[in-house]
């Protein structure tokens, strides 16, 4: 890093600090007078609550907040070197899924849950997943692209399991819902030096690791040649990596987007090596974590109370679309680290067929369900039912072609519709639709959803222009879009206006709206998309090798890059309008398609398609019937139904790839 990177970084970090410093102190004003406010941290009045509550609730709740963000940038910048991947954090191999869903179990088990209760549960939830991730990545070495995979789909199982906990013994998790919003509120220093101590014994041990961490991060074979096990390495470092954060997120909740953003910023500050990313990821992520809370301080005269992990990715969130906007652009080329396994042609290929019979045979259970209907005319049960029917299938097909068509141009298998950030603007819409002009009418939230939607992509497209639209930037911005989008979202339902409600249960994914127009709508749209996707298959198929072979046999790289995710974006924004925003469909159907060996990209999008409705569909009627006259929304059951089968495929094929 030359002097002027240092120089901007270093702007930037003070920069945030003073803003995160000056919002904790205007925070503190209607407690203490300005003049008593520094004696009230130095030397506080204890007959005075407001002076004891600077002292022993506001300086060590800044101290956490500054060691818990270095802690989670610090880890996310580690993540996305050992994973290659410019998607990873924290979260991307089940770790918070995983502490959470042991923690929600811990909790319903004992009558009072302690602070190193939480932490030891915290902990062994986030290996058990990352043991799980590594168990089906063993086959392959351990190779990024696995682990990726891998930790998806523990990720959507883990975070399903939470929701169904949640969804049934929800009178008794109302702890867990606190910590999981993540909330810096405290009461002494315990947490400070607990987390103070945990870092000095993690962070020095990972440090060991940054020469092999930095070649490893270049070539695997490489790394080989110089006496370097790289899987025996990424064991090691995810293993003290995991630690190191479910103790973070044990003690202070899911805090969002710290770990993805702050990497991020430092790198477009001008860290270009791994030590730079560590060092200037870490400061940079406690100066925004500290910034988010100072925030948190200032607005609940305004609109109330607001936990802290909202605003970070409010923070993070617009701190990343500032810089992607301001750097300079750089030519995409394909990389071999980042490609997805190739698609290659068999002699045999059952997967169509036996998913449309499936299919077929899912769509007669859920029309007729004789278990239940044993008094009701079928016809009249299926002519119910025919609509969410369809508009399963429909919006699971949109999903999964959108997703396929992404990680097929970004070649990156963590690309995925809500990566976008065209769901969520979407629902940010129909969320606006609801609070001004209520549901009187259907035509509001439609309204409000295109606009949103529109809106998303706008924001995605202006920042990714200058870059040629190319697949890292777009994503980064879909990405920012979209955990702005989510805390927008998360400060409305945390308002406590009893329209909330209804917000919630639309992003789990419900069907029961389904009227007959809109799944006839609903599957002209999809069966529109299908018709049109062969016309991608060249582009799709040529795009990712690079901009210079595909200039020389005469396409327009950008513009069909843009043109790709406009399609996308496109499909994301209807299936969202239909049932919500639901992202594990589009994310994982493309890769089921791809281990059934399509013979090349039409093959695959049709294949996507078809297991994204099937998913979706198994997915509602199971919701349906297994706890009737109960229903489990179909976008949490999907992560279920989707991740046994995909388990499955990689523990058999594996997946290679560096």
């Amino acid at each position: 890093m030359d002097r002027n990177q240092f120089a901007t970084s270093a702007r930037v970090y003070w920069l945030a600090m003073i803003l995160a410093l000056a919002f904790c102190f205007l925070g503190q004003l209607r407690y203490v007078p300005l003049d008593r406010l520094v004696e009230a941290f130095l030397h506080p009045d204890n007959t005075s609550f407001g002076e004891a509550y600077v002292h022993f609730s506001l300086l060590p709740r800044m101290a956490v907040a500054v060691l818990a963000g270095t802690a989670l940038g610090f880890t996310g910048a580690i993540f996305q070197q050992i994973l290659k991947n410019p998607l990873a954090e924290p979260s991307t191999l089940g770790i918070l899924s995983g502490a959470q869903l042991a923690i929600t179990i811990v909790s319903l088990t004992l009558a009072g849950v302690s602070a190193g209760q939480r932490e030891l549960a915290g902990v062994v939830g986030a290996l058990a997943a990352v043991v799980l991730v590594c168990g089906l990545s063993f086959r392959s070495g351990f190779a990024p692209v696995t682990l990726l995979l891998s930790g998806m789909i523990v990720s959507f199982a883990a975070g399903s399991a939470s929701v169904i906990t949640a969804l049934f013994h929800h009178e008794y998790l109302r702890s867990v819902f606190i910590w999981g919003s993540g909330s810096l509120i405290q009461n002494d220093f315990s947490n400070a030096v607990a987390l103070s101590l945990r870092m000095l014994m993690l962070i020095p041990a990972l440090l060991l690791f940054v020469r092999p961490l930095a070649i490893v991060g270049l070539d695997d074979a490489g790394a080989r040649s110089l006496g370097i096990s790289p899987s025996k390495l990424r064991v090691v470092v995810l293993f003290l990596a995991t630690v190191l954060s479910a103790m973070v997120v044990a003690r202070i909740g899911v805090i969002a987007f710290i770990g993805l953003a702050a990497p991020h910023i430092a790198r477009l500050c001008g860290a270009r090596t791994l030590p730079q990313r560590l060092l200037w990821g870490g400061l940079l992520g406690g100066a925004l974590l500290l910034l988010a809370d100072g925030v948190v301080l200032v607005i609940p005269p305004f609109i109330g109370e607001v936990p802290t992990g909202t605003i970070t990715a409010l923070t993070g969130a617009l701190a990343m679309l500032f810089m992607l906007r301001e750097i300079p652009p750089t030519p995409f080329q394909a990389t071999a680290d980042s490609a997805l396994q190739p698609m290659a042609p068999i002699t045999r290929n059952l997967a169509l067929p036996l998913s449309l019979v499936l299919m077929m045979l899912v769509a007669g259970l859920s029309l007729t369900e004789h278990v239940f209907s044993e008094n009701i005319d079928v016809s009249v049960l299926a002519h119910g039912r025919w609509p969410r029917v369809l508009t399963s299938v429909s919006a699971g097909a949109m999903l999964a072609l959108s997703g396929a068509v992404l990680q097929a141009v970004a070649r990156n298998p963590m690309a995925s519709p809500e990566g976008l950030g065209v769901s969520g603007g979407a629902g940010l819409g129909i969320i606006a639709a609801l609070f001004l002009g209520g549901m009187s009418s259907p035509v509001m939230p439609l309204a409000g959803g295109i606009i949103g939607a529109l809106l998303a992509l706008a924001i995605i497209l202006f920042v990714a222009r200058r870059h040629s639209f190319a697949p890292g930037p777009v994503m980064l911005a879909g990405v920012a879009v979209g955990a702005l989008v989510t805390s927008v979202i998360s400060v409305i339902v945390a308002s406590g206006d009893p329209r909330a409600t209804y917000v919630l249960a639309w992003t789990m994914g419900p069907t029961f709206r389904a009227t007959g127009l809109v799944a006839i709508i609903a599957a002209l749209i999809a069966i529109s998309a299908l018709l049109l996707s062969p016309l991608f298959r060249r582009w799709i198929e040529i795009l990712p090798m690079g901009d210079a072979l595909a200039r020389s046999i005469g396409m327009r790289p950008v513009r069909i890059r843009a043109t790709l995710l406009l399609f996308s974006a496109t499909l994301t924004a209807a299936a969202t309008l239909i049932v919500g925003p639901l992202s594990f469909v589009g994310l994982m159907a493309p890769h089921m398609a791809r281990m059934s060996r399509p013979r090349g990209p039409g093959s695959f999008m049709l294949m996507s398609s078809v297991i994204g409705g099937l998913l979706m569909m198994l997915a509602d009627w199971i919701g349906r019937s297994v706890d009737f006259p109960y229903e489990i929304p179909a976008g949490v059951l999907a992560a279920f139904i989707g991740c046994p089968y995909f388990i499955f495929l990689v523990f058999r094929q594996g997946l290679k790839g560096e």
